[in-house]
């Protein structure tokens, strides 16, 4: 069976059947959950419950992205906990791809109430279609409930979302070889503690780390207090220097740079609840930013700043999660029907279709993408190529 579906102008205008605006939950999207009964789109899935045709074309753009042959499938599962979740944190050399858990209680009886996350590792094979293999990592010291992540100084940054009230979010740098030492480089806003830090991007230009604080530490009883608003950050780790680039989110959660560095995207994943339901009627939201140095500025090293926010999707099934882009300026986000993609107007171009969504993903070697699918990891094959920088 032909893998691509291609979804006609007038299925996008007129749903086939009338929406029930009263639902709970809502059905208001023809694509809100993978099990819509009104989608224009093929939602039938294998023995295996993967899309037989996973890649939903709305617009031409989308068959050159995807190449003559796109593919999809999984190279790792685990049913007994969601162990691919965040982060993907892409390393060339050993073409080893670092990636964290869900939450989950670790021993349940001894400690019903403590969560943990496990921080894992997936080996790439040298050939198209060969075997990954992945294997769980030890931290040392441990990072409390680890999430997003980037590769950074020939090793990974892991956004820590920490725990207890004692124990604050934070930036934690960790040494990719065993034993997997690991360094905190940030923990604090001048003596507030951060929240807990979701996703994080290195912009080249300056070397500074720029980082989003939700508040989901709250939501998901990581802790009881709440010390700073939900805000992005960036951070020059050779000042020490941190200081607030953009505030007005609910939950501001993925971040990522435009190859060209010129354009900064901020999700705010309100629409999500954080504990695994949906709310209709706020922001599911991609922002874009102006990266711009401080015309303000009087210094010579002008610090860059973010301008100019504005729409830059919304998401027609919950929240964009995760953020990545293309060597082409395609931006692709992470959602509950698998990843979204749109071009650089913000016009969706396509979907991969994953049943069960997609939290993040990573692209990895020219054409291939890895989505951390809870219980899965999914293989995905096509023309595009992530802008990926070696920090």
């Amino acid at each position: 069976m032909d893998l691509i579906q291609r979804i006609s102008p007038a299925l996008l205008s007129v749903l086939p059947t009338t929406p029930r605006r009263s639902a709970e939950p809502p059905a208001f999207s023809p694509s809100a959950t993978i099990a819509s009964t009104s989608s224009p789109l093929d939602l039938r899935t294998s023995p295996h419950n993967l899309c037989l045709r996973p890649f939903a074309v709305f617009d031409d753009d989308f068959l050159a992205l995807l190449g003559p042959s796109p593919s999809l499938r999984v190279v790792a599962q685990d049913s007994s906990f969601r162990f691919a979740h965040e982060a993907g944190i892409w390393i060339p050399s050993s073409r080893e791809c670092f990636f964290t858990s869900n939450q989950f209680y670790p021993d349940p009886s001894a400690n019903p109430t403590h969560k943990s996350i496990q921080i894992s590792k997936i080996k790439a094979p040298d050939t198209p279609g060969g075997t990954y293999s992945w294997e769980k990592i030890s931290p040392s010291p441990d990072i409390p409930t680890a999430n997003g992540g980037i590769n950074y100084n020939d090793g990974a940054l892991f956004c820590s979302q920490g725990y207890g009230d004692a124990l604050s979010g934070a930036l934690v740098y960790m040494d990719v070889h065993p034993p997997y030492a690991s360094q905190v480089l940030l923990n604090h806003f001048h003596g507030r503690p951060l929240n807990c830090p979701n996703d994080v991007v290195v912009l080249p230009l300056d070397g500074t780390i720029w980082f989003t604080d939700p508040d989901y530490a709250i939501i998901q009883n990581l802790r009881t207090v709440q010390n700073l608003p939900t805000q992005v950050y960036c951070f020059n780790p050779a000042t020490g220097n941190l200081r607030v680039v953009a505030d007005g989110f609910k939950r501001p959660n993925g971040i990522s740079f435009a190859p060209d560095f010129k354009t900064c995207y901020i999700s705010d994943t309100n629409a999500s609840n954080g504990l695994g339901g949906k709310i209709s009627d706020v922001p599911g939201t991609i922002y874009a930013f102006d990266v711009v140095l401080s015309p303000a500025s009087t210094k010579p090293n002008r610090p860059y700043i973010l301008l100019n926010k504005r729409v830059f999707a919304f998401a027609d099934s919950a929240a964009p999660d995760g953020i990545k882009t293309d060597t082409e300026g395609n931006v692709y986000s992470g959602c509950s029907d698998g990843i979204q993609v749109w071009n650089s107007d913000g016009i969706l171009i396509g979907k991969i279709l994953i049943p069960g969504g997609i939290a993040n993903f990573c692209f990895t070697d020219p054409g291939v993408i890895l989505a951390f699918n809870e219980n899965r990891i999914v293989e995905v094959r096509l023309n595009a190529t992530g802008s990926i920088v070696k920090y």
